[in-house]
C-alpha cells in the first residue's frame, strides 16, 4: 500500500490533499531506513501524529506542548504538562506517535555479546 492509502485506511476522516501530500514528503525525508519493509507504515504514522497535534492545537501554528493539566475559568488560566524534551516525548503525546515508537522499537535490534 502507498503511504496515502495507509493514512486513509487508518483514519478515514483524513482527506488526501496538497497539505497532506506535503506532510508525506516531509515525513519521508525524516523517516530513516530502520523500518525496512514497514517504512510506509512509519511514514503514515508520523503524518497522522502531526495531523493529531495540529487538531489538538485547533489548526494553529505552534501551541502549547503536552496535555492540559489544569484549567480555571475565572480570570482564565490553563496549564500544560510535560514540555517537549525529546522526540520520544513528543511522539508519546498522541496514539499515532506511540504506535510509531512501538514500531520503531520492534525494528531496532540491540547488539548483544554471546557468552559461552
Amino acid at each position: 500500500m502507498t503511504v496515502a492509502e495507509i493514512i486513509v485506511a487508518r483514519c478515514s476522516t483524513v482527506v488526501i490533499n496538497a497539505r497532506v501530500n506535503s506532510l508525506i514528503t516531509l515525513s519521508t525525508e525524516q523517516t530513516g531506513s530502520v523500518f525496512g519493509t514497514r517504512t510506509n507504515d512509519a511514514i503514515a504514522l508520523l503524518v497522522l501524529h502531526w495531523l493529531a497535534l495540529d487538531a489538538r492545537n485547533g489548526g494553529g501554528v505552534g501551541g502549547a506542548g503536552g496535555a492540559i493539566t489544569s484549567e480555571t475559568e475565572g480570570q482564565l488560566s490553563r496549564s500544560y504538562g510535560g514540555g517537549m524534551i525529546n522526540n520520544n516525548n513528543e511522539l508519546a503525546s498522541t496514539s499515532w506517535g506511540l504506535e510509531l515508537l512501538r514500531l520503531r522499537n520492534t525494528m531496532i535490534f540491540s547488539a548483544r555479546n554471546r557468552t559461552i
